[in-house]
């Protein structure tokens, strides 16, 4: 038993497994559910969002279960910035068809997302040895491209309600990711703040079928 890699799983890996496993599974559901409801926009951000998700999260699981690193996972987080950023492009998209297509915000959403993707590939990024700065300078745009989609979507009328919602839920993503950039590799447990983030995405992810 003790060569069992699953024994060398320390209790908050295997909260922090099952959690991704839920997570995964709520938003690959609610996914499908958007496509059947004919919010096919909606649906493909939560689906682009579950997929980045997962080449992030599988190898993350596997390093806890095995104890040893993956080398995947770098890719993996590269994968699920891209993905985060899409996620918000067509959030942006989807609000936008919804009220109006202001060019300036157009631009801004186009020149968050290219800067924020580019940064995703600068050579020693995701990696051990990243420069601190790094995180934060890769986060800038993504902070303002969420900000510009959170106002997007609550000028929505109607349902306003599920549109401020939706807006409140990405300010508070944003809450709780922030200091996860920020600390996270100073102090590892600072990393649990990426559950309530991931339940504010499925919150984000519930709520396309109101709006």
């Amino acid at each position: 038993m003790q060569n069992d890699p699953v024994q060398k799983m320390s209790a908050r890996h295997i909260a922090e497994s099952a959690f991704d496993a839920v997570y995964l599974t709520a938003s690959l559901s609610l996914a499908i559910g958007l496509f059947a409801a004919e919010k096919a926009l909606w649906g493909a951000a939560v689906l682009t969002l579950f997929v980045g998700d997962c080449l992030h999260l599988v190898p993350r699981v596997r390093r806890f279960a095995t104890g040893k690193p993956c080398a995947a996972e770098r890719l993996g987080k590269a994968a699920a910035s891209v993905t985060m950023t899409l996620f918000y492009v067509l959030l942006w998209w989807r609000a936008a068809l919804l009220s109006s297509v202001d060019a300036v915000s157009a631009t801004a959403v186009i020149t968050l997302a290219a800067v924020r993707v580019a940064l995703c590939f600068v050579p020693r990024s995701f990696s051990k040895d990243e420069p601190s700065f790094l995180p934060l300078l890769r986060n800038v745009p993504f902070v303002a491209l969420g900000a510009v989609a959170a106002t997007q979507l609550g000028i929505l009328f109607p349902p306003r309600a599920a549109a401020l919602a939706a807006a409140i839920a990405i300010a508070l993503s944003f809450v709780f990711y922030l200091p996860v950039v920020a600390l996270s590799k100073r102090d590892p447990k600072v990393g649990a703040l990426m559950i309530p983030k991931s339940c504010t995405y499925l919150v984000l992810a519930a709520l396309g079928f109101a709006i």
